[in-house]
């Protein structure tokens, strides 16, 4: 369910792209020196926001690296900022990625899905050992999640909730002064990226006969609820102490978040 965390960048300033990259371009950098080359496929732009969050939180400088030329845009000299928390974040990027294939494996038994979890499950076992309980928090989390799929489930709320809890636990470091915080957080983040996925989603799945959650709610509604959830998403983000950069997060809370979803929308009403 990556894809969903990120910015518009229509409405960022050239300084806010340029700083968003680079705190990508990181990431990127980090995958590759903590996992290899295979582990850079799952790069998300979901994780440069995590990035950003942490590093806000408790004043780490994000250190920049030397220009560089990256071999997917040649074209110009790239920077990447890294610190501490790109290297955890590249760590649950791994992690996050491993589980979804497997997910998707389990729910449509997708070969290609099975391939790939393969092919990252030597950085994925790497990741377990460092994080061993997150690790089990998506693992139950997964698990819950395949039983109320198998089931057909039409409370939306109860998937959600599931997947909540399991990004709360990403989101939730350890002895964090705001550990709890972060918790809230992500699990309200992680209820409105699995039902705006269920959204995004909901006539491929029902033309495929996939299980949606919200297959049994009225599609009037569907925005509605996911404003609430948002709503309650954004009041999590304002009740942290955060400085750096929250211009740079609220473009993604307050309007990237929505960016597939309403150009979806938008094809539809052209169709």
């Amino acid at each position: 369910m990556f894809g969903y965390v990120v910015a518009n960048l229509d409405k960022l300033t050239p300084a806010q792209k340029e700083r968003y990259r680079a705190v990508y371009c990181g990431l990127c950098r980090a995958l590759r020196d903590r996992f290899g080359q295979k582990c850079r496929l799952t790069l998300s732009y979901d994780m440069a926001f995590f990035i950003l969050l942490l590093s806000s939180l408790d004043r780490t400088e994000l250190a920049e690296e030397k220009a560089f030329r990256c071999p997917l845009h040649p074209a110009r000299r790239r920077t990447a900022f890294v610190n501490r928390h790109t290297l955890y974040a590249a760590d649950l990027n791994v992690l996050l990625a491993y589980s979804q294939r497997m997910d998707d494996w389990e729910d449509e038994r997708r070969v290609t899905a099975l391939a790939q979890a393969k092919a990252l499950g030597k950085g994925a076992e790497t990741a377990r050992e460092r994080h061993p309980d997150i690790a089990l928090a998506l693992d139950e989390g997964l698990k819950e999640l395949h039983r109320l799929e198998q089931d057909g489930e039409t409370n939306p709320d109860l998937p959600a909730a599931v997947f909540g809890q399991m990004l709360g636990s990403v989101f939730a470091i350890q002895g964090h002064p705001q550990e709890d915080s972060l918790r809230a957080f992500g699990d309200s983040l992680g209820r409105f990226v699995y039902l705006m996925d269920a959204a995004v989603d909901l006539k491929k799945d029902v033309l495929h006969e996939k299980y949606n959650p919200l297959v049994a709610v009225d599609s009037s509604r569907h925005e509605g609820i996911l404003q609430a959830l948002m709503a309650a998403c954004v009041e999590g983000f304002e009740a942290l102490p955060v400085l750096r950069d929250r211009e740079l997060m609220e473009n993604i809370l307050y309007s990237g978040v929505w960016t597939r979803y309403l150009a979806q929308k938008k094809g539809e009403a052209r169709a």
